[in-house]
Order: C-alpha cells, then sequence, then structure tokens
C-alpha cells in the first residue's frame, strides 16, 4: 500500500538536525541515534492527513455516521487494520486514543456534507494523531473541530508528557564515581592475580 510506504520514507529520512556532541546525544537519545531520525527521539507525536480510508461503501458510511454507528467503520478503517494485522507496519509502534468522532474527510468546503462532488468520495479518518514514548506521554483529550475553511475537519489532542532533564554537573560526578570504581576493581583485580 503506497500510505505505508509513505509512512516509512517519513519515519527513515534524516529530517532533523543532528547533535553534534556525544555526550550531549548520550543524554538526549537513549536508544541511540544523533537525533536526526524521528524514531531517534523517546516521544514522537506524529499527526496531519495520513491519507487512510475507511474500507466501505460511501452510502454506507454516510447512513452509519448519521446514526452515529461508528464501531463498524472503525473496524475497516486502513490504519488501524494494518495496525492490527500487519507485522511490519511501521506505525504499530505508536499508540492512537479511540476515535470518538465522525470521520474528518471530505465535506464540501463551508458545509457539513459529506463530497457531493462528481468523484463522491468517501468520508474517512485521513486525519489522524499518534504518538509513541514508552510510558514518557499520556493522551488526555482527542478530538475534532467543526472548522469549516477546508474539506478536511481539523483534529486536536492534548498530552501530559514527563520530560527528562540531566544535570550536567551531577552526571559528570556520578560518571567520575563509575570510572573510579572500575579503576579500583581492576586495580584489585591485578594485584590478586600475582
Amino acid at each position: 500500500m503506497a500510505r505505508n510506504n509513505d509512512i516509512a520514507a517519513i519515519l527513515e529520512s534524516t529530517a532533523l538536525p543532528a547533535e553534534a556532541s556525544s555526550p550531549s546525544r548520550t543524554d538526549m537519545f537513549v536508544g541511540g541515534g544523533d537525533g536526526s531520525m524521528i524514531l531517534d527521539h523517546e516521544i514522537c507525536i506524529l499527526n496531519g492527513d495520513l491519507n487512510y480510508r475507511i474500507d466501505h461503501g460511501r452510502d454506507s458510511i454516510i447512513n452509519r455516521v448519521k446514526s452515529n454507528d461508528l464501531g463498524p467503520l472503525l473496524e475497516r478503517d486502513q490504519l488501524l487494520v494494518e495496525r492490527k494485522r500487519n507485522p511490519g507496519f511501521r506505525l504499530r509502534i505508536f499508540n492512537e486514543s479511540s476515535i470518538t468522532f465522525a470521520p474528518t474527510y471530505k465535506y464540501d468546503v463551508g458545509t457539513d456534507t459529506y463530497d457531493t462532488s462528481e468523484k463522491k468520495r468517501s468520508p474517512a479518518w485521513c486525519d489522524r494523531l499518534l504518538y509513541r514514548g514508552l510510558g514518557k506521554i499520556k493522551q488526555i483529550d482527542y478530538r475534532r473541530w467543526e472548522v469549516k475553511a477546508s474539506d478536511h475537519r481539523p483534529v486536536s489532542g492534548v498530552f501530559l508528557i514527563r520530560v527528562k532533564t540531566v544535570d550536567r554537573k551531577l552526571r559528570e560526578q556520578t560518571w567520575r564515581k563509575c570510572v573510579q570504581g572500575y579503576e579500583d576493581v581492576r586495580t584489585a583485580h591485578v594485584l590478586n592475580a600475582k
């Protein structure tokens, strides 16, 4: 699927400036890397028009949205299906809060009416907000907004994020103690070997 390839290309690109300082990299990027790739970072938030669709007929989607019966549509949402069934899908490492709002795409601009153009595109949750953070991030709100200036409805989220800080003086003291402890053990080992 082309959308999956687009996501992989984004996650594998070196789009961010690299951190040149080795000690700074050690403090900032626990999993390795120099910060130039998205997944070098402990906390990542990915949002935008990811362009995944709902594998369901247009009229059925619209009827289910009107009756607020989103469950069957979520079961056919391409992004959720890929995360569940495709072990190589790059977005499996991300989380997404439960979607409780109607599909955000495609509207006639300025209206609440899904696409009536000649193409009659099916509604979908193209606009998404995913995150990862190994217990350092928790999403507490996920919603769409009724802004009618586009054929999409924007989404937003609110997060609680635990941010790591490194006390450089304490880090240096701890490093010196570790080096000294290693030297003490090594010296004792050498003396005992004689």
